[in-house]
């Protein structure tokens, strides 16, 4: 039996290559070896049939002319944006993918030359002269050079009557007109002078973004905790050593988040943080004006490679230091409440807990007064045992007197033997309760 098995797995071994031979002979010979053609560039591509018929030959379509596409050369020139780019920031691997996929813009003038499919593939093949590309890609190529050349003479326009906001919006357009050649020389002639007018953009870019400063009227300002501070920060932008309307700004803060943290420019080039509330448990933090490269570069263009020749750059931001003043607490037992030694284990376990939470400790005019009242109550008797009751009060007020929070504290109570062994087992659980909750409480209450 086990003969007759070993002979059929053969048998049917044998057909299987025999028909996979026949189905190698039946394909045409561009499917087993791409063709090469003097005079033209070619796109073979091979696909599973997946999806509708639709879908698989459209797949087929777009990955034949990729395949079209990457046949074409495209070195980088040594006087091009790309070159003064990789120079600048180092090699741009997306960028030359861009440039490599841009090529399908010239592929108009493509030929269909033959399909072929079986049970589960499609082959398509595709051809273009390459005169004709190049005959299509130079039209488009001089289309957008004149696009962009009228681009650059706008933002020089704008640039000579102080509006670089404006002008870079120019520039950074008429480098998105000839994006897929900023890896090529992009010449043309401007008041009877041959320029690069990408190089021409790029620099201007550059020139724009390099004399744009900001700067702060203040270096320094002290603020309480909690508070604002007293007057408007005012920085000034300049372009040039000029007055720069319209450029957008961004405020951060070291010690949090701002209600209001952008900005433009007015007529006089300046921008305003109003008075906010600072918080923070640090002594000292800082805030920043810088101008948003961001925001230019978004409302300029939507490449996203354009706006990273403008993200890329570093414009010093203007900064203030904040000088934050810790506030100031104390705590005050009222008479007759506790002996000596509650007193000061109560008074050393609040001033523990100002410093974890960065308060000032002042006797006399601080900021918020803690006032604590507390008393015993004797409870009932069974058994040998006696039980003692422990309740007070904690209020807060401000250095005007008004009560900011208030709180009665639960009655805690204190089981033993005698009355003086219950009140220490009740003040010693109430000690605890000061310590894990009311204390921290009448603290997040200070604003």
């Amino acid at each position: 039996m086990r003969k007759y098995i070993v002979i059929l797995f053969f048998f049917l071994a044998s057909c299987a290559a025999k028909k996979q031979m026949a189905e190698f002979e039946a394909q045409p010979d561009w499917v087993k070896q791409k063709p090469i053609i003097p005079g033209y560039y070619i796109g073979v591509s091979s696909v599973k049939k997946i999806g509708t018929s639709a879908q698989y030959i459209a797949k087929a379509r777009q990955e034949a002319l990729t395949d079209l596409a990457e046949s074409v050369s495209s070195n980088v020139s040594a006087t091009s944006v790309l070159h003064s780019i990789e120079t600048e920031y180092g090699f741009s691997e997306t960028f030359d993918q861009q440039i490599q996929i841009s090529t399908d813009d010239y592929l108009e003038g493509f030929e269909p030359v033959d399909f072929y499919e079986n049970e589960s593939s499609y082959w398509t093949y595709y051809k273009i002269a390459k005169s004709t590309y190049h005959e299509m890609k130079e039209k488009k190529k001089k289309e957008a050079i004149a696009t962009a050349l009228s681009k650059y003479q706008s933002g020089l326009q704008e640039q000579k009557i102080n509006k670089p906001k404006e002008a870079l919006v120019f520039y950074l357009q008429g480098l998105q007109a000839i994006k897929r050649y900023l890896n090529e020389e992009t010449p043309t002639q401007l008041n009877g002078t041959t320029i690069d007018v990408g190089n021409k953009l790029y620099s201007s870019t550059s020139n724009i973004l390099n004399a744009l400063e900001i700067e702060s009227k203040t270096n320094e300002i002290r603020v309480k905790r909690g508070n604002s501070f007293d007057n408007n920060l005012e920085f000034i932008i300049t372009y040039d050593d000029k007055k720069a309307q319209g450029i957008p700004v961004e405020f951060s803060y070291t010690g949090g988040y701002l209600k209001k943290d952008k900005q433009n420019s007015d007529a006089n080039g300046i921008v305003q943080l109003e008075p906010e509330v600072l918080y923070s448990r640090n002594g000292k933090e800082q805030i920043s004006a810088r101008i948003s490269l961001k925001e230019l570069a978004q409302k300029a263009v939507d490449d996203l490679f354009i706006r990273s020749l403008v993200l890329k750059r570093n414009i010093k931001p203007a900064n203030v230091n904040v000088i934050i003043d810790a506030v100031s607490i104390s705590l005050v037992i009222k008479d007759d409440c506790c002996t000596q030694d509650e007193c000061s284990r109560i008074m050393n376990l609040f001033n523990q807990n100002a410093k974890q939470y960065g308060y000032a400790l002042k006797q006399n005019n601080s900021d918020f007064t803690f006032e604590l009242f507390y008393g015993f109550k004797r409870g009932e008797s069974a058994g040998g045992l006696v039980s003692t009751y422990i309740s007070g009060e904690l209020t807060v007020k401000d250095n005007s007197g008004n009560i900011v929070w208030a709180k009665q504290t639960e009655n805690i109570k204190g089981v033993a033997s005698n009355i003086n062994e219950a009140k220490n087992k009740a003040f010693n659980d109430f000690f605890t309760a000061l310590d894990r909750k009311y204390f921290k409480q009448g603290i997040d209450n200070i604003k």
